[in-house]
């Protein structure tokens, strides 16, 4: 990823405002107006206009999906023959899917799966199954943690 792009799209300083969001979301304005070398009403006027445009989207809370019972974790492909739009909306009623991507290649979407058993893993494949063909890996551990874009 080229950060000087990045920075050219949308400005230096409003690029180490949201390096400084992406690393902790909950970080006071008065640290990260410490941190660029700004006035906390001009952070937070930038952070506010960037969440006016869109650039920002929302704040989240991360989860450890074993330490609330979710000790399963797989990625699913589908490869289906039906209607997308009908497919998605099927998928949208499992709750044990997080994550659900429309893709390129032999499968058209990929989810990312977290729950409880591989007994229940097995009863959303055979979900999954009467829209088309599968394929599930299980997720053993994650390489490194999701990095931001800045």
């Amino acid at each position: 990823m080229d950060k000087n792009l990045l920075n050219k799209a949308i400005g230096e300083t409003n690029a180490k405002i949201l390096h400084e969001l992406e690393t902790d979301a909950r970080l006071p304005v008065s640290e990260i107006s410490k941190r660029v070398g700004l006035s906390g009403p001009a952070v937070s006027e930038r952070i506010k206009k960037m969440e006016d445009e869109g650039i920002i989207t929302g704040y989240t809370t991360e989860l450890d999906p074993d330490k609330v019972g979710l000790a399963v974790n797989a990625f699913i492909t589908l490869k289906s023959s039906l209607t997308h739009a009908g497919v998605i909306k099927k998928i949208e009623e499992i709750p044990d899917i997080l994550e659900c991507y429309s893709i390129t290649g032999n499968h058209c979407i990929i989810m990312k799966v977290a729950t409880y058993s591989t007994k229940r893993l097995e009863t959303i494949i055979g979900q999954l199954q009467q829209f088309g063909e599968t394929n599930t890996s299980i997720i053993l551990s994650a390489t490194f943690n999701k990095r931001g874009i800045f």
